[in-house]
């Protein structure tokens, strides 16, 4: 069994030009962006396993059993969190955009070291 790292997900490059609106408050816009990325994955995701169990069961390797019962060692759940955290910022990655633009764009505080007095 080969101890390659899983396939790295492609960090989603900054769309150019305005993206789409579809209702009129912007969170739904995103919201609805992020659950269109989610589908998107589950079921690249699920067509893949569906894939792999076919192929395990038809040449006679491992019962479904087997499968479900599967604990995995402190590598493999380190390599799980490694896809689970690339996972999220790629969902959550118009939020994340926002909020940095939010930071940018807010205006300096006595608490951000601007140098006025507070």
């Amino acid at each position: 069994m080969s101890t390659a790292s899983p396939p790295r997900l492609p960090h989603p490059r900054a769309a150019r030009g305005p993206r789409p609106e579809f209702f009129e408050d912007g969170s739904s816009d995103t919201l609805l962006a992020m659950n269109v990325a989610l589908l998107t994955e589950l079921m690249v995701t699920r067509e893949r396993l569906d894939t792999l169990e076919r192929l395990v069961a038809a040449k006679g390797l491992l019962r479904r059993e087997e499968i479900d019962a599967f604990e995995p060692d402190e590598a493999a759940e380190r390599e799980r969190e490694q896809v689970r955290d690339t996972m999220s910022r790629h969902v959550f990655y118009l939020l994340l955009q926002q909020a940095e633009r939010a930071v940018r764009q807010a205006p300096p505080g006595p608490d951000t070291g601007d140098g006025a007095a507070g």
